[in-house]
């Protein structure tokens, strides 16, 4: 065994070894639905649904619906976003319900074998748990992507990918309901492996598994991911 394989190994037993000790590490599940439209090279809208499943499966975690508009600014490489997204959760017991309101932008390079993308967006969670005292979190939202593209089959591509949420403000309500202390800066990571597969031009599937890894709360989860997007 060549010294890459074992140093790749011990990295490889490290990771899986922090994420048992971890004492909140779990696994669940995420699935999206999304119908999408793009009317030319300059506009795109999509809707989407989103269920995930925490607590090794055995809980919904949250529901969600939302819209995407996108518009070209340089073609095919800079494009601006806006996003409205309607949330609900379950938190410890209690409903948690956000409409949030997304603006950013995202581009992309290809070379011959591989596709780089990024997307960095301010957010805004209009949370409310009280009636008598609706708040807001906010959060700058950063995300790397790399798409493989696999000779002669246009139809599967490998990507990774890492997105770094960085809580712009402190709640109390909404940082004690997740064992949080009081700060701000880097809130999570997620770090993405999957696959897209084109089965036509009207349907693509994604498979994602995504490593979460909440560093306020120090909560670890892997999440397995299935996702649909109609072509309109």
């Amino acid at each position: 065994m060549n010294r890459l394989k074992k140093f790749c190994i011990i990295i490889l037993l490290v990771f899986t070894g922090h994420i048992v000790k971890a004492a909140d590490a779990e696994s669940g599940g995420m699935f999206h639905l999304i119908l999408n439209k793009q009317f030319n090279d300059y506009f795109n809208i999509n809707v989407q649904n989103h269920l995930w499943l925490e607590q090794n499966f055995t809980r919904m975690e949250r529901y969600m619906i939302g819209a995407n508009f996108k518009t070209s600014i340089i073609k095919k490489h800079l494009f601006f976003d806006a996003y409205y997204y309607y949330r609900y959760r379950n938190i410890n017991g209690h409903s948690e319900n956000t409409q949030r309101i997304q603006f950013g932008f995202s581009g992309g390079y290809s070379l011959p074998r591989v596709k780089f993308s990024g997307v960095s967006k301010m957010e805004s969670n209009f949370v409310v748990i009280s009636a008598n005292d609706p708040f807001n979190i906010y959060f700058w939202r950063n995300r790397l992507a790399i798409n493989g593209i696999l000779k002669n089959n246009d139809k599967v591509s490998p990507f990774c990918a890492v997105e770094v949420f960085n809580q712009l403000n402190w709640r109390e309500e909404f940082n004690r309901e997740r064992g949080y202390e009081n700060k701000k800066g880097v809130e999570r990571l997620w770090i993405d492996l999957g696959v897209d597969y084109k089965i036509n031009k009207t349907f693509l599937m994604t498979f994602t598994i995504r490593e979460q890894i909440a560093l306020f709360s120090q909560r670890y989860s892997t999440m397995f991911g299935v996702g649909c997007v109609i072509n309109l």
